[in-house]
């Protein structure tokens, strides 16, 4: 995970987890309130009175499992419990898991939404030559910090304008995805697929309150963002976490409620619970925008001219500077125009000086270069998404053409010309190779991650009880511990 120190130094300090051990955009883990609860005793002098029954309330979950669970159920539970799940299971969960900050999981999702023009790249510095690295056109930025009590009021926010796709978030655990829509629903000339552009038709004239319960209500979104889901388990844990920490909830608020008297803004966002908290920051037409889920309204930072980043850079240092502690982790990642789309557009250049080249020497007996369609075929040009007339149709640069109509352009150096093009073109095949085996990786990662072997391993165990062996084996690790 990237960490940068809060001092205004944008250089990478080695840190793989956050400081509280996850680097997910997950819930602080906050002790219960204990409560203390006398006993009722018998008096000693009253020795034939049986004793009170105490009549504590019972959890929600206990009572139902207490009236409708009997043992011959726990059997088929367990089954259930542990098979294996499919993607309809996680399409139709309506909860949302938690999400690691991880590249390759963005990227593996914008794959399967559609958007396959983007790429996302973590970033470990502001600097600018980090930041000139990145791949161009840089679409938005990603920012995942420890959520603090020196947030800035609300006050200084505005409405949402009618050139910005902002949507809040209106559930647990989606701040991420949120984070990655409103970003993603901004990109221009992104090419969004089918399924993201009819969301985005359909909720581009809806405010911002109403976007998010879209988002929410998504089953396509949704279903991608659980697609990092393991197991039945993994969804069944985040209904409990969700539950016990409603349940603490208002048992905070029941106890402090008659103390309670109204607070500014200022500080009641100094009583939220410390977690982990993604945020986008987008360029819209001249302007930067800061662009924060839990918000009602989103954040201009002001207009640009050159770069929009270096406006975004300043504000998330001014960020990190907000804390108190003089070490905080933290994690950055860019939402960018995939290098795909680049360099099949390079490769596009390329043929097309390659082929009118050709044209204008291959009339000679002395020309005995290879056509520019013998090395890439029909079928090996639609590896790069390309066609053959795509290319003969293109308009050549600017630099071919004044290269070729002077005077001394003759068949020698037009021979070098196709030298130079043809290493040109094993070079950018060489990197669109590469590229595509990046994408490969993410996908994989994350069918890797969906593989469940919580079904063998529970038969596995089951087998080992029936024959007698699991006692044994507990056994032995106890008189060896």
């Amino acid at each position: 995970m990237t960490s940068l120190v809060a001092n205004g130094d944008t250089s990478l300090v080695s840190d793989d987890s956050p400081i509280n051990g996850t680097r997910r955009s997950g819930r602080a883990k906050k002790v219960p309130l204990k409560y203390v609860i006398p006993a009722e005793t018998t008096k000693p002098s009253e020795p034939s009175q049986p004793p009170i029954r105490q009549n504590r309330p019972k959890r929600k979950a206990a009572q139902i499992a207490e009236q409708n669970i009997v043992p011959e159920d726990i059997g088929p539970l367990h089954e259930e419990l542990f098979s294996s799940m499919d993607y309809d299971e996680r399409k139709n969960y309506h909860g949302w898991v938690e999400l690691e900050s991880e590249p390759a999981f963005f990227n593996a999702m914008l794959q399967e939404m559609g958007a396959k023009n983007l790429k996302v790249q973590e970033l470990f510095g502001l600097d600018d030559m980090t930041l000139s690295e990145l791949p161009q056109p840089v679409h938005g930025l990603i920012f995942l910090y420890e959520w603090t009590n020196a947030d800035e009021s609300s006050d200084a926010r505005q409405d949402c304008p009618d050139n910005l796709w902002f949507g809040n978030q209106t559930t647990a655990n989606a701040c991420a995805t949120v984070a990655l829509i409103n970003i993603v629903m901004n990109a221009r000339n992104a090419g969004l697929g089918p399924e993201l552009q009819k969301f985005k038709n359909l909720t581009m004239s809806l405010p911002p309150p109403h976007r998010g319960h879209a988002l929410d209500n998504n089953d396509f979104i949704r279903g991608i963002h659980n697609s990092v889901a393991r197991s039945r388990a993994d969804l069944i844990s985040e209904d409990l976490l969700l539950e016990n920490k409603f349940e603490v909830a208002e048992k905070k608020r029941k106890l402090t409620a008659p103390k309670r008297k109204a607070l500014p803004t200022s500080r009641k966002k100094a009583q939220r619970e410390t977690s982990y908290h993604y945020i986008a920051y987008v360029p819209v037409e001249g302007q930067v925008w800061e662009l924060d889920g839990f918000e009602a309204k989103p954040l201009s930072l002001g207009l640009y001219e050159d770069s929009w980043l270096s406006t975004a850079s300043q504000a998330i240092q001014a960020r990190m500077l907000r804390d108190d502690s003089e070490f905080m982790s933290y994690n950055l990642l860019a939402i960018c125009q995939s290098p795909l789309t680049t360099i099949s557009d390079s490769l596009a250049a390329n043929l097309a000086c390659a082929h009118a080249l050709e044209g204008l020497f291959s009339g000679g007996l002395s020309w005995n270069v290879p056509s520019p369609w013998k090395t890439f075929p029909d079928d090996r040009l639609a590896k790069f998404n390309l066609r053959r007339d795509q290319i003969t149709e293109r308009e050549l640069p600017a630099t071919f053409t004044s290269k070729s109509s002077r005077p001394d352009f003759d068949l020698a150096a037009a021979r070098k010309l196709a030298e130079e093009l043809h290493a040109d073109q094993e070079a950018l095949e060489a990197q669109y190779v590469a590229e595509l085996a990046t994408v490969q990786e993410a996908v994989e990662m994350i069918r890797g991650r969906q593989r469940d072997y919580t079904p063998a391993v529970h038969q596995w165990v089951r087998l080992l009880a029936e024959k007698g062996e699991l006692r044994e084996f507990i056994q032995q690790i106890d008189r060896e511990s």
